[in-house]
C-alpha cells in the first residue's frame, strides 16, 4: 500500500520530493522501481510508527529524494 500524496518540498533545479511506502524492503524498492527513482536520488528513509488509534494505518516508510531536472 503505497500513500497517493507526493508534494514537492522546494521549486528549482534542487526539488525535494516525498512519497510514502510499506514498511517492506519488496514493497519499497518495487515503489522506487515505478517512480524510476535511483539510489543517487535518495536522501533519506524514514521509519513512519503504525497508528492504531481514530484512522489505523501500518507502518511506513517515508522516501526523500532528489527531483531530476528535465
Amino acid at each position: 500500500m503505497t500513500a497517493v500524496r507526493s508534494t514537492p518540498l522546494a521549486n528549482g533545479t534542487n526539488s525535494v520530493d516525498e512519497f510514502y511506502s510499506e514498511a517492506t524492503a519488496d514493497a519499497l524498492n518495487a515503489e522506487l522501481v515505478r517512480r524510476d527513482i535511483s539510489t543517487e536520488q535518495v536522501i533519506a528513509i524514514l521509519p513512519v510508527a503504525a497508528q492504531i488509534m481514530i484512522n489505523p494505518t501500518p507502518p511506513r516508510f517515508r522516501v526523500l529524494y532528489q527531483m531530476r531536472t528535465p
